[in-house]
C-alpha cells in the first residue's frame, strides 16, 4: 500500500468526488476527519449551496432612508439605483444639486442618503465646493459620487472630505451596490471616530 492510494475508498467513490490533495491525503492516513462522499460531492454541486448575491443593498441599510439620485438626462445612476435598493423609502431622480439639498432639509435631515454624477456639479473645484458646504450642513447624510473621470471604485475613506463612497462611471449594479453599504458604513464610522 502506498501512501497515497486508500484501498478503504469504494471506487464509485473516487470516481465521484473532489480529487484530495497532499495535505489532506497525509492528514487522512494519521486518522484526522476525512471527509465523507457526500460532502465532497457538496461542494461541487452548486444546486446544493446558498446562492450569495451582491447586486442588492442589504434592506436595513436603507429601509429608513430617502435616497436622492442627482445626474444628468440619461439618468443611469437612478436605473441602478432602483434595482439595487427597492426597500428604501424613496428613491428620486433629482436635476440638480440644490433641489436635492432642498428635499433633504425639507424632511429635517431625517435619514437620506445622496448619490451624485460629480460630473454634472461643472467643475471640479466647483463640485468639491458643493459638496463639502453640504457636508458642513448636513454631516450625517451618507453621500455617494461617481464620475468618468475617476480612475477605479474607492470604497474607503479616502474622499472623507466630500464623499463616503464612489464609483467610477459607468459602473454596474455591483458596484453601486457595494458603494451605498460602505457609504453607509463609512458615514457611521466617521461618527463613532468623533
Amino acid at each position: 500500500m502506498t501512501l497515497f492510494h486508500d484501498t478503504h475508498v469504494s471506487r464509485g467513490y473516487r470516481k465521484g468526488a473532489v480529487e484530495q490533495g497532499l495535505l489532506s491525503r497525509l492528514l487522512a492516513r494519521f486518522g484526522y476527519a476525512k471527509p465523507e462522499a457526500h460532502q465532497l460531492r457538496a461542494v461541487r454541486d452548486r444546486s446544493q449551496g446558498i446562492a450569495v448575491s451582491f447586486d442588492f443593498v442589504a434592506p436595513h441599510l436603507v429601509q429608513d432612508r430617502r435616497i436622492y439620485v442627482v445626474e444628468g438626462q440619461s439618468r443611469p445612476l437612478f436605473g441602478l439605483v432602483t434595482k439595487i435598493a427597492a426597500p428604501a423609502l424613496s428613491i428620486v431622480s433629482v436635476g440638480d444639486f440644490a433641489s436635492a439639498e432642498r428635499a433633504i432639509e425639507g424632511f429635517g435631515f431625517e435619514k437620506a442618503l445622496l448619490v451624485v454624477d460629480i460630473d454634472t456639479l461643472g467643475t471640479t473645484t466647483q463640485a468639491v465646493e458643493t459638496l463639502i458646504a453640504f457636508r458642513k450642513r448636513s454631516p450625517d447624510t451618507p453621500v455617494v459620487i461617481g464620475s468618468g473621470s475617476f480612475a477605479r471604485h474607492d470604497f474607503s475613506m479616502a474622499r472623507g472630505v466630500i464623499a463616503d463612497a464612489s464609483v467610477r462611471l459607468p459602473c454596474d449594479c455591483v458596484s453601486v451596490a457595494l458603494a451605498i453599504e460602505s457609504a453607509v458604513g463609512n458615514s457611521a464610522m466617521r461618527f463613532r471616530a468623533a
